[in-house]
Parts: C-alpha cells; sequence; structure tokens
C-alpha cells in the first residue's frame, strides 16, 4: 500500500512537471538571433545558476518555443533545447509581427472606394476611400476584405484593392538576391536547410532584410517572409556591388559618397534611422567610402563599403559623387491621380498639407521605406514612398 502510494505520488509530480514544460514549451514558430554578447549559455532551467548546456555564439539563430521568468525557452541549431536570457537575444520574429497591407486601387482613379460596416452592398458606409490608400487586411471571404484603417475596422470590396505586400516591423534595408546564373532562390520557413522551402524567388529580386543572423538572414518580399542563405544575399542595390565585385573603383558611375566632417577629428554617426535620436550603429571617420542607397538632402542611407553595415547619415557631412547636389524625385500614381503631401508620417484624414499631381517634382529630404519626406511647392511633408518613381 506504501508503495502504491508513493508510485501515485511520483505520477502525479512528473503530471506536474510535464504541465509546466508544456506552459514553457508551447510551439510558437518564432526565431530570435544573439546579439549584445560574444557567447551565450544555454542553461536546463530558467536561471542562471542552473545547469550549463552549451555556449552559443553572437548571429546564432535559435527557436523560441516558450519563456520562463527572463528566459526563453529555446531549440539550438544543434538540436539542444534548453533556456536562454532573454537580454540577449534581438529582433524575435513571428507571423503576428507582420500584417498583410493592401492599396486601393481604382480603375476609375476618381471615384471612391465604399468602407463598409458589414460585407455587403447594403451595409452603412463607414468612410470612403481614394486610390491609394493603405489598408491592413485582417481577412477575405467572397470577394470582400476585412480591413482595419485608422482604428476602425470594415468591409471592403476586393476587387478595388490591390495587394502591395506585408509591413515588416521597422526595416528599411534593402538587399539583392544573388545566385550563380540567376538561378531561383529558396526561402525556407527557418534559419537552416533542414527547415522546408515555402517559396523560389528570382536572382537580381530585391528583399527588405529584417534581421541577420550567421549564416541566415530574414526576409521579406512581395508579400511573404522567411529565411535565405545570406551567402546569396547582397546588402544594398545591386549595380554598386557587382562593380565591386569586379574589382572597380566605385567611382566611374557608380553613386558612392566619402565621409568629409569640417572637424577632421570628430566621426560621423551611422544611424538606424534618419534621426538624431535613432541608435548609433557606428563611428565613421573621414575618408570612409560609402555606397549611397537612396540619397536625400537631409540624411542619406548608405552602406558602409569596408564591412556592409547599412544606416542614414546627416547629408550634410559626406561629400557625394556621380550624384545630383539636389535629389528630385517624380510624383506617379498608376491612374494618374493626385497623391496628399502630409504635415506627419501617418494617413490620418486631418493632416493634408496639400495635393501633388501625378508627374510633379518633389525634393526628396529624407528617404524612407515607407514614407519619404519631400519638399513641394515650397512646403516640407510627407509622402508615402510608393508613389515616387
Amino acid at each position: 500500500m506504501k508503495n502504491h502510494k508513493l508510485c501515485l505520488c511520483a505520477l502525479a509530480a512528473l503530471l506536474l512537471l510535464l504541465l509546466m514544460a508544456g506552459s514553457a514549451m508551447a510551439s510558437s514558430g518564432t526565431y530570435g538571433v544573439i546579439y549584445g554578447t560574444d557567447t551565450l549559455n544555454l542553461r536546463a532551467q530558467g536561471s542562471s545558476s542552473s545547469q550549463w548546456l552549451g555556449s552559443y555564439t553572437r548571429g546564432t539563430w535559435v527557436e523560441i518555443n516558450g519563456s520562463q521568468n527572463n528566459f526563453y525557452y529555446v531549440r539550438t541549431p544543434d538540436g539542444k533545447t534548453g533556456y536562454m536570457s532573454k537580454n540577449y537575444i534581438d529582433q524575435v520574429i513571428d507571423e503576428s509581427d507582420f500584417v498583410w497591407t493592401a492599396l486601393v486601387t481604382n480603375s476609375n482613379g476618381g471615384a471612391f472606394l465604399n468602407f463598409r460596416a458589414q460585407p455587403n452592398y447594403n451595409a452603412q458606409v463607414l468612410g470612403i476611400f481614394y486610390n491609394g490608400v493603405p489598408l491592413h487586411v485582417l481577412s477575405a471571404s467572397n470577394g470582400w476584405y476585412c480591413v482595419q484603417i485608422n482604428g476602425q475596422t470594415g468591409y471592403v470590396r476586393g476587387e478595388y484593392v490591390a495587394d502591395w505586400g506585408r509591413k515588416n516591423p521597422g526595416s528599411s534595408t534593402v538587399a539583392t538576391i544573388k545566385t550563380p546564373n540567376n538561378t531561383a532562390m529558396n526561402m525556407r520557413s527557418g534559419p537552416g536547410m533542414n527547415y522546408p522551402v515555402t517559396r523560389q524567388f528570382p536572382g537580381d529580386s530585391y528583399v527588405s532584410v529584417i534581421a541577420k543572423g550567421n549564416g541566415w538572414w530574414c526576409v521579406s518580399i512581395g508579400g511573404y517572409w522567411g529565411f535565405m542563405s545570406s551567402d546569396f544575399l547582397q546588402e544594398g542595390l545591386c549595380a554598386a556591388r557587382d562593380q565591386a565585385a569586379q574589382g572597380g573603383s566605385g567611382t566611374a558611375n557608380t553613386a558612392y559618397a566619402v565621409v568629409a566632417n569640417p572637424k577632421s577629428t570628430q566621426a560621423l554617426n551611422l544611424r538606424q534611422y534618419a534621426s538624431t535620436g535613432s541608435k548609433v550603429l557606428a563611428k565613421l571617420y573621414n575618408g570612409t567610402r560609402l555606397w549611397v542607397n537612396a540619397q536625400g538632402s537631409e540624411w542619406c542611407q548608405v552602406t558602409n563599403q569596408a564591412n556592409g553595415m547599412t544606416g542614414y547619415v546627416m547629408t550634410a557631412y559626406i561629400q557625394l559623387h556621380n550624384l545630383p547636389s539636389t535629389p528630385w524625385r517624380t510624383v506617379s500614381h498608376p491612374s494618374g491621380s493626385y497623391v496628399n503631401l502630409r504635415s506627419s508620417a501617418n494617413m490620418s484624414i486631418n493632416n493634408v498639407l496639400s495635393r501633388m499631381p501625378s508627374g510633379a517634382s518633389v525634393q526628396v529630404l529624407i528617404p524612407g521605406s515607407e514614407w519619404t519626406k519631400v519638399s513641394y511647392g515650397g512646403t516640407t511633408g510627407y509622402m508615402l514612398t510608393y508613389f515616387l518613381k
């Protein structure tokens, strides 16, 4: 009888442990990359004093399947499972970080699209939208899209919107697929050859880089996201990189810049975003050569030729080569309609400063992947980058 009770107690304890582990190990299909330390320990439990299971270097991808205290429960590339400190795992990525985006695209450029309370033609009209308005798509059924804009949810007809792609969390870095003979590039569901291929994309396609790790980058392209081998990705615009790979100096016809700080002993900050309050990625000293990915009169997006690091620098502190002194772009609307110039980088109905006709020239002040700061007719504001060519 005593042994029977001991067995029951042991079984209860085992069940409790399994339940606890289950809450920490719930599969999420989430990934992160080690940063901020040269090596990070893998431990048996969510505690720095727990049993040591191994160490992994900066840039290692891990699959995150749960958490305990300030630790993630992870699976490492070599198949081990355990806990790693959240303080040193960055760029946590999962499907919830992405929102499908579509643009209002009415064949009659001057017409508007009804935004309705329910998916039928008799439902209340909550608002009207003209071409070019981006909508966050929540679901689609029977020809209707359930969408969200400015916090309000409603329905629009699918034939009047065009898929625009997925909006990723804060990335403005662009890379080019460079495969031998421009063969197709595999996108995988996870950062390794053991993960299944989900899509294929042709060589010379551009991708948005969401996060980088050893051997694999998380990217988005054409409304899809996944992982690609970094061996076949070149950061920045391919033309400049092609010339560099062929041994060119980058001075013939390639857009490049050289750091030229008037205070020669001081470094120029390479920042994550085009703002003096943004994170400093690196210090650049006079003479440093940069590829220019996107030019603006106030800020440029550049790539350091020496190490491939991409970010933003203030234009006043670089010398531009093979580029115009003032960057002009053309407003281009698919239907030939106008594009709104806004006081801030959002779609609020109260921040429209003026309407710019398709074909108008604007001066680019700060380039961006989603919004670009421009000057038009003496007025400075923001417009959707999608409508610039």
